[in-house]
């Protein structure tokens, strides 16, 4: 055997996805080592017999995605159950494409195929720990920051000075730990499609005076001033509001955190036609080009952070949400000169 001109050959036999072709009669031709572990057919057994036979997925005799290939000459993805000869049901992610010569003559086609299962557990293993977090984790939180309401309240008596300021100073990081909770959850949720947006016609620019009068006061205490650029036309769009407005007030809060005092924040609307641009523009330390790349990974915090608190899971959940609507999002920022992110949505949310 020449191992030059027998190259791709090993190559099929060594990856570790399974792989099957077949003529165009849907007759085996080769399948390698991976579709021998995955079918429990050897090669020698499945050599010229149809495909169905070997390859018994929950698509067979329906939608076949090998026959769909070949005839429409498009690679046809589908993630179906496949049955082998010891009768395991593994849940597979397939793909199937048409196989031409350099004249475009149908020759037959290729079907690959992948065991998931484990990838399926994991992602199941994922959402239970996510619940997990949801009542073991966050509820005692929010108990806790209910009964020291109270306290502050002086529902249980009175409260001198100093026990006033120990209490304010607990409640306001019970706060700040129920906030970074909902932050993760809410990522996980985003990640894992729990949440999905709840698409409706909304109003652009109320939508935006809204999360700009709510953050007025954080604001005003650090002497900033928060402007706001809109169309003259009114724009609607269809996009989830609450998923929206969250990602805009986590954009324009950290315009703020890390603004210096005095300085100017814009909130800019432009109408793109197909589509709908904001654009949160401050006046801050700016973003390192190193860090800029991986600005919206979970958990990352560049060197412009400084001191301020934090866990980098804002940006990451504003991809997200973003990116639900079909959406997309980017900086733009030099050291010292600020930074504008700008994210784009349609008008209207993809199916």
């Amino acid at each position: 055997m020449n191992a030059i001109s027998d190259w791709p050959h090993f190559i099929i036999q060594s990856v570790p996805d399974g792989i099957i072709t077949v003529d165009g009669q849907m007759q085996i031709t080769d399948l390698n080592r991976s579709a021998e572990n995955l079918t429990g057919f050897s090669r020698d057994e499945a050599m010229g017999r149809y495909c169905g036979e070997i390859l018994q997925s929950s698509l067979c005799g329906k939608e076949c995605p090998l026959k769909k290939a070949m005839g429409t000459g498009e690679v046809v993805s589908r993630e179906v159950i496949l049955q082998n000869r010891r009768g395991e049901k593994l849940e597979v992610m397939l793909a199937a494409a048409a196989l031409r010569d350099d004249q475009g003559n149908l020759l037959g086609g290729v079907e690959t195929f992948r065991d998931i299962g484990p990838l399926k557990l994991l992602e199941k293993e994922r959402r239970q720990l996510a619940g997990m977090f949801a009542h073991d984790l966050k509820t005692p939180v929010v108990a806790v920051a209910g009964l020291l309401s109270r306290l502050r309240q002086g529902k249980v008596g009175e409260l001198n000075e100093t026990q006033k300021v120990y209490l304010e100073t607990i409640y306001q990081e019970i706060a700040r730990l129920e906030k970074l909770i909902t932050n993760f959850l809410d990522y996980v949720r985003l990640d894992l499609h729990i949440i999905t947006p709840l698409p409706s016609a909304i109003q652009v620019e109320k939508e935006c005076q809204e999360i700009l009068t709510q953050l007025q006061p954080l604001a005003e205490a650090k002497g900033i001033d928060l402007q706001a650029a809109f169309p003259k036309e009114l724009m609607v769009l269809q996009a989830d509001p609450l998923l929206l407005q969250r990602a805009l007030s986590n954009l324009v809060e950290n315009a703020i955190k890390y603004s210096p005092p005095q300085s100017l924040i814009v909130l800019e609307v432009r109408d793109l036609g197909t589509e709908v641009q904001f654009s949160v523009k401050d006046q801050g330390p700016g973003i390192a080009p190193p860090d800029q790349e991986h600005l919206f990974e979970l958990l990352f915090r560049g060197q412009s952070a400084g001191r301020e608190g934090g866990l980098g899971l804002g940006l990451a959940i504003v991809k997200r949400i973003i990116e639900a609507h079909g959406g997309r999002i980017w900086v733009e920022s030099s050291e010292g000169q600020g930074a504008t992110f700008h994210f784009i949505l349609p008008r209207s949310v993809l199916p």
